[in-house]
C-alpha cells in the first residue's frame, strides 16, 4: 500500500477539492429534501471550525483515501461521512466519533505504565460483546481502535469482532505484535482492519525490551509492521516515551524509525498516573509538554519532515486551543475486557457494566456527567482522587464501581468549556 505526505502545493489543491466534493455531496442532500437548510449551515460552520484545527496535522494519502486526522475516518469513506453525521445535529446529544474497545486482559508483556494493570474479571462473553459492539456503531461511533491486553492472543474473537462490523466503521487493531502471522493479518484485512497501532516505547532494543519485561518484543514489534504493510493494513507506532527519552532525543529517533518503517502515523501519549502508574505526580512537566506540543507541529508542518509520518500528539490534541479532554463520550470512551465502560482508558472508574446493564442504559449515564467538553485533563488533574479511594481500599482493585463513581465526579474540576466546541455550538441543546 503506498503511503504519501500531501503537502505544499498539493495541500492547497487537496483542501480546494475536499470542499468542493462536500459542497456538492451535501447540497445534493439539501435538495433532496435528506437535511434541513438549517443543518447544511451547521454542517459547513462545524467543518470549517474543525478544519482550522487540523492545519497542524499533516494529510496522509493511504492507497486511494485521505487521512486528515488518525481518530477521524479517512476521507472519503462511508466511515468518513458517517463520522461527520455529528456535525449534522441541531437538537440533542451528539454521539462521539471513536471508541477504544478492549476484547481480553490476555497478556505475555509486563509494562509497567499499563491503564488496566488492576482491572479484574474475565472476558466479555464474545455473544455479549459482538452485541455491544453494533450498539456502539449504531449511536454513531465511526472509528473503532480494538486492544487487548493483546488481541491477538484470542484471535478468532478478535476476527469476530471485525466481521460484526459494517463499512461504516474505520478498524484499527491496537497491538504488541506478538503472535501476528502472515496468514493472521490476511484475515484481518480481508475482514476490513485499516490500520494497526504497534507499541513501541523505545528506540533502543534492549531499553524497550526491559521495559515491556519480554526478550525479543522490539524485533516482534517491527516485525509486525512489515507484516502488515505486506498485506496492505496501514501502521502507526504508539509510543509512550519517559522523561529521559523526550530530553534526550528519543522522539527524533522514533520518527526516524517510524520513517524507515513505512509508517503512516506515530502517536506520542505522554504518561498518565492510571493503572501501573497510579500515583505519579509528574505526568505534566512542563518543559516535556511543550517539546511534544511543538513536535506535533515541526513533523507535521515543516518542510524538512516532509517524507516523515504525521504525528498525533496527545498533549498537541488536548490543548485548550484545540479539542480539549473529550473523554465520557463527547468524542471518545472506553470499554474494558470485562465491560466496564469507562471515560476514558485513562480513568479507572467505570459507569457500568454491560453484563448487568444494557450498554445504552450505562452510555446515557455517563454522558449526563459529560454534557459539554472541559479543557481540563481529567486524567492528570482528578486522577488523584481516584488513587486515594483506591489506596484505602482492601484490593487494589479498577475501575472503581459505579456507586463510587457517581459519588466521585461531582466533584470534578472539568475547567472551562472549551472553546471550538462552543463556537460549534455541539453541545448547548444536549
Amino acid at each position: 500500500m503506498r503511503i504519501k505526505s500531501i503537502t505544499g502545493i498539493r495541500r492547497v489543491v487537496f483542501d480546494i477539492y475536499m470542499a468542493i466534493y462536500l459542497f456538492l455531496k451535501y447540497t445534493y442532500s439539501l435538495f433532496s429534501g435528506k437535511i434541513s437548510f438549517k443543518q447544511w449551515i451547521l454542517l459547513f460552520k462545524r467543518m470549517s471550525l474543525l478544519y482550522l484545527r487540523f492545519r497542524h496535522n499533516k494529510i496522509i494519502k493511504i492507497g486511494k483515501v485521505y487521512k486528515l486526522h488518525l481518530y477521524l475516518p479517512a476521507f472519503p469513506t462511508k466511515a468518513f461521512f458517517y463520522a461527520l453525521n455529528k456535525f449534522l445535529i441541531v437538537e440533542g446529544d451528539p454521539p462521539p466519533v471513536s471508541v477504544l474497545l478492549s476484547t481480553t486482559k490476555a497478556c505475555v508483556y509486563n509494562c509497567p505504565h499499563c491503564y488496566q494493570k488492576y482491572d479484574k474479571g474475565e472476558d466479555l462473553p464474545l455473544g455479549r460483546l459482538l452485541k455491544v459492539t453494533k450498539q456502539i456503531q449504531n449511536i454513531g461511533v465511526a472509528f473503532f481502535n480494538i486492544e487487548g491486553g493483546e488481541p491477538l492472543l484470542k484471535f478468532e474473537r478478535l476476527l469476530r469482532l471485525v466481521e460484526c462490523l459494517d463499512e461504516r466503521a474505520e478498524i484499527w487493531v491496537n497491538t504488541t505484535g506478538f503472535g501476528l502471522t502472515e496468514e493472521k493479518a490476511k484475515k484481518l484485512k480481508k475482514a476490513g482492519v485499516f490500520g494497526a497501532m504497534i507499541s513501541l516505547h523505545h528506540w533502543n532494543r534492549e531499553e524497550f525490551d526491559k521495559f515491556v519485561g519480554k526478550r525479543g518484543a522490539f524485533e516482534i514489534a517491527l516485525t509486525a509492521l512489515r507484516i502488515f504493510q505486506k498485506v496492505g493494513i496501514t501502521t502507526a507506532i504508539n509510543c509512550c516515551p519517559s522523561k529521559e527519552m523526550i530530553e534526550s532525543g528519543g522522539i527524533e529517533k522514533i520518527m526516524e524509525l517510524a520513517k524507515n518503517y513505512r509508517c503512516s502515523y506515530v502517536q506520542i501519549i505522554h504518561g498518565k498516573p492510571a493503572g501501573g502508574w497510579m500515583g505519579r505526580n509528574d505526568s505534566l512537566d512542563k518543559v516535556c509538554m511543550e517539546r511534544l506540543y511543538q513536535c506535533h507541529i515541526l513533523y507535521n508542518k515543516h518542510f524538512k519532515y516532509k517524507d516523515y509520518p504525521a504525528v498525533s500528539s496527545q498533549v498537541f490534541e488536548s490543548a485548550k486551543r484545540n479539542f480539549g479532554c473529550t473523554a465520557g463520550g463527547i468524542e471518545r470512551f472506553y470499554v474494558n475486557h470485562h465491560g466496564e465502560v469507562q471515560p476514558c482508558e485513562f480513568l479507572n472508574v467505570s459507569f457500568g457494566n454491560v453484563q448487568n446493564e444494557d450498554f445504552l442504559v450505562i452510555f446515557k449515564r455517563m454522558r449526563t456527567y459529560f454534557k459539554t467538553p472541559g479543557t481540563n485533563w481529567l486524567c492528570c488533574t482528578e486522577v488523584g482522587k481516584i488513587s486515594e479511594v483506591i489506596k484505602n481500599k482492601q484490593e487494589v482493585k479498577t475501575p472503581l464501581p459505579k456507586e463510587i463513581t457517581m459519588s466521585l465526579i461531582d466533584n470534578w474540576d472539568k475547567g472551562e468549556k472549551t472553546p471550538l466546541y462552543r463556537k460549534m455550538k455541539l453541545y448547548e441543546s444536549s
